[in-house]
């Protein structure tokens, strides 16, 4: 009996190390969704929240996910910032006063969840039909109920239109 206990415990041990250290790797994505809008809500709880609908804009989505490991619990990461431009548009430049964006934080941590910006700015100018150049320095409103505090983004991209993967057909 002994034996039987000690080689379950040798198998479970096994198992549960097979894949330490195991590496998924992050990344950062950047596009955008054309005939679609950003709406920004609140819910009866008064929590502040982003959807992507059907609309008349292009809706543009920075989106990380930050590396994590196969064994362990609760280390995964990953945000989003959303806002939408009118489909016309050749330039933008949102303000802290105009930026109707959100930004998303997923973890394991007290502030996760959507947050509105306070401060900062968001600056595009279209480079081609589907490409366009984008600067971010932008600062989240502190949210005491959720110990969050201001979280601040300025980075530099270049967003494409998304396209569908394509899916490689049975014969």
């Amino acid at each position: 009996m002994r034996n039987i206990i000690l080689l379950s415990l040798l198998l479970v041990f096994t198992n549960s190390h097979a894949q330490e250290g195991q590496l998924i790797k992050g990344g950062k994505w950047y596009n955008i969704f054309p005939n679609k809008t950003v709406v920004l809500n609140v819910d009866p709880q008064n929590n502040f929240y982003a959807e992507i609908v059907k609309g008349n804009d292009l809706v543009f989505e920075y989106f990380m996910r930050a590396d994590e490991y196969a064994d362990r619990t609760d280390d995964e990461y990953f945000e989003k910032i959303l806002f939408s431009v009118p489909k016309n548009a050749t330039s933008f430049y949102f303000t802290d006063t105009t930026i109707k964006a959100a930004f998303l934080q997923g973890c394991f941590c007290p502030d996760r969840g959507w947050h509105s910006f306070s401060d900062g700015f968001i600056k595009g100018k279209k480079i081609n039909a589907t490409t366009w150049k984008v600067e971010f320095d932008v600062m989240t409103k502190p949210n005491p109920l959720k110990n969050a505090n201001a979280i601040t983004r300025k980075f530099k991209a270049t967003f494409s239109v998304y396209k569908e993967p394509v899916s490689k057909k049975k014969k």
